[in-house]
């Protein structure tokens, strides 16, 4: 049997190696970090080959103390914190006096350091941990680091190493990062001897993200300013206009520090809820201030895994700051030139980028943008591309305030007077029904949707509207719109458990498998909250006697199985199962694409989605309005050129 003894300190240090190098990425955090500690405001981050064969950080920070040098790769020192109480209050990036140590035991580390007060700087070379070369060196205040060879002497972590391609990319991602966390250090990556960006030295973090990102991320930004007892939290949200099929793009810091946290995540796209297309993602860039004895930042060797104390709390502050930055923007999209004309019909040589926009609610932006010579498109990712034809449709001359009847006016080419006069005397029948459906109607000068002009509707679906005072043209997606109404009535009904309910006539017996039977019976209450009143029946079967009015008309049995379905699959003390079913049952009743409506079913539709909370989208993320100014559609026509 094996005996018990101590290590000695290259297999210590290879060991605790592991730990915190994980790979060329690692040591670029690592350092960076160590030049932000510093007090830098130029850092350059210098890679070859992804990281394996060169690293080089160079900045202006403080520097190293020469006499200092050699402690600095020393195991657990550090000169940022003194005692365990200090880990309470960090301030600083690095704390556990580990990375340069760990880097000089798997690879050849050069470090060139000079402080301001020492006419001049030294030079040490390592390998394998040991100090091979130290001799006194000319060189700027600074320090720079160079590390090459990475695991030379450890080949089994060599192996594991990915392609070039993909270290860079970690690492690409890593320092635009902690660029985005100190937009005060101008920052300067340069990848197989090609600078691939610079960022500005600058007190606004906006400057910083433009230098970093597309145009169109850009333009979608929504800014975000929030501040409670907790915390502060400033940064940007991107707008409908803008998402991605993953969440590489919401980056988060806490103090400074760039950090990962899955339920953060989370909490962000809630904000979002209904707003987006299922699996898309916003992208985000937010800075959170919080009392660092409130946070555990010393829970991994890389980090970027924080503990908050009162952590709900804290996710609930981030997703109402997300909610109110969403909330104080009007994010209504609007169709652009480059969303309707072709290639073929554009004079421009680059390709015609087949999109939505949103336009924001910004009286000085809307103001230039006609004033001004220079126009700045916006652009968008949206997923289905759309083919528009050349479409034609009926004027309906309506004047709301006629008693008399608004469909004389009306012409088809496939019905006569006759029909027309039919169906006028059908509708008249139906629309204070149809208005029931909706929610009532509110003070309208708190309204997201200008007064409208109802010009007619297009392929039974889309209606086209026309605002006269601003010269803009509108199209309302009606299945979207009633969705939108039906949800937030619904919503509203459950959240002040107002819900108004139908007494069923004959009750609905529903037989049931012992597992439905039972997971019924156990969820009666959360059924009672969502309007349906459900009653034991005995030999696995229940009667439903009462509905939600929403639902009064749709198939009972369909709605039931629904919940009951998601009941199953969630945690029952997570309420939050109940929005998902919401969503979808709202549909049930909605007005279909293709379904037939009429002025008045119109007016009414549009009056309640001015009600809602948010018009713009249905519940599944979709539009349900869209906007066209006069100055897209003469850029159409190429009446205006830029």
């Amino acid at each position: 049997m094996a005996k018990i003894h101590l290590l000695d300190n290259e297999t210590i240090n290879k060991i605790a190696a592991g730990e915190v190098i994980e790979n060329p990425k690692s040591i670029v955090k690592e350092l960076v970090e160590n030049s932000i500690d510093a007090n830098a405001d130029e850092i350059i981050v210098e890679i070859k080959n992804g990281g394996k064969i060169l690293i080089r950080i160079t900045d202006n920070g403080k520097g190293i103390n020469k006499n200092e040098v050699e402690d600095a790769f020393k195991r657990h020192c550090t000169s940022k914190i003194e005692t365990s109480d200090d880990l309470n209050s960090l301030f600083t990036l690095g704390f556990r006096g580990e990375a340069l140590a760990s880097i000089a035991a798997v690879a050849r580390v050069e470090v060139i350091t000079r402080t301001n007060d020492d006419p001049y700087g030294i030079k040490i070379h390592i390998e394998g941990g040991e100090i091979k070369l130290k001799e006194d060196v000319g060189c700027p205040v600074g320090t720079t680091i160079t590390v090459t060879e990475l695991f030379y002497n450890v080949p089994a972590r060599k192996k594991f190493l990915k392609s070039d391609t993909a270290e860079s990319s970690n690492i690409n991602e890593i320092v635009v990062s902690l660029a985005l966390s100190k937009q005060n250090i101008s920052f300067k990556y340069i990848t197989n001897n090609t600078i691939a960006f610079r960022t500005p030295k600058t007190t606004d973090f906006i400057n910083t993200i433009s230098s970093l990102y597309e145009k169109e991320l850009y333009n979608s930004l929504l800014k975000v300013d929030y501040c409670s007892n907790i915390v502060k939290i400033n940064g940007y949200t991107t707008n409908l206009n803008y998402y991605r099929g993953n969440r590489k793009q919401q980056i988060i810091f806490v103090n400074d520090r760039f950090i990962k946290h899955k339920r953060m995540n989370y909490f962000i796209e809630a904000a979002y809820n209904t707003l987006l297309p299922k699996n898309k993602y916003p992208a985000c860039f937010l800075k959170i201030e919080i009392n660092p004895s409130l946070v555990d930042v010393n829970v991994h060797p890389a980090k970027t895994e924080v503990r908050f104390q009162n952590e709900d709390i804290v996710l609930n502050e981030v997703k109402k700051a997300i909610y109110s930055a969403l909330n104080s923007n009007n994010i209504m999209k609007e169709i652009t030139k480059e969303t309707i004309v072709p290639d073929c019909l554009s004079n421009k040589s680059e390709k015609s980028n087949n999109t939505f926009s949103i336009f924001e609610n910004n009286n000085t932006y809307e103001k230039n943008r006609y004033n001004s010579n220079k126009y700045d498109d916006k652009y968008d990712n949206a997923t289905n591309n759309e083919d528009y034809e050349n479409i034609t449709f009926k004027e309906i001359n309506l004047n709301t305030e006629t008693t008399g009847n608004i469909f004389d006016d009306i012409i088809e080419e496939s019905a006569d007077e006759k029909t027309i006069k039919q169906e006028t005397f059908y509708q008249a029948e139906k629309v204070e029904e149809i208005q029931h459906s909706f929610i009532e109607i509110e003070d309208e000068k708190n309204s997201k949707i200008p007064e409208l002009s109802i010009i007619g509707i297009l392929m039974n679906t889309y209606i086209i509207c026309e605002n006269i005072e601003k010269s803009e043209l509108y199209m309302i997606d009606q299945h979207a719109a009633h969705e939108r109404i039906n949800y937030e009535k619904f919503l509203n009904q459950y959240n002040n458990k107002g819900i108004i309910r139908q007494e069923l006539l004959m009750p609905e017996v529903v037989n049931l498998s012992y597992d439905d039977y039972y997971a019924t019976i156990n969820n009666t209450e959360i059924f009672e909250n969502l309007g349906f009143s459900i009653e034991n029946f005995g030999n696995n079967a229940i009667l439903i006697n009462t509905v939600p009015v929403i639902f009064r008309d749709s198939n009972i049995k369909d709605i039931f199985y629904t919940i009951l379905d998601s009941l199953k699959n969630i945690n029952k003390t997570n309420l939050n199962l109940a929005l998902d079913k919401i969503i979808k049952n709202a549909c049930v009743k909605s007005v279909k694409s293709g379904d037939k409506l009429h002025i008045p079913e119109v007016k009414a539709l549009l009056d309640n989605l001015k009600t809602t909370e948010n018009p713009y989208t249905c519940p599944h993320g979709r539009p349900t309005i869209i906007k066209m100014t006069k100055y897209e559609i003469e850029k159409i026509f190429e009446r205006i050129q830029k």
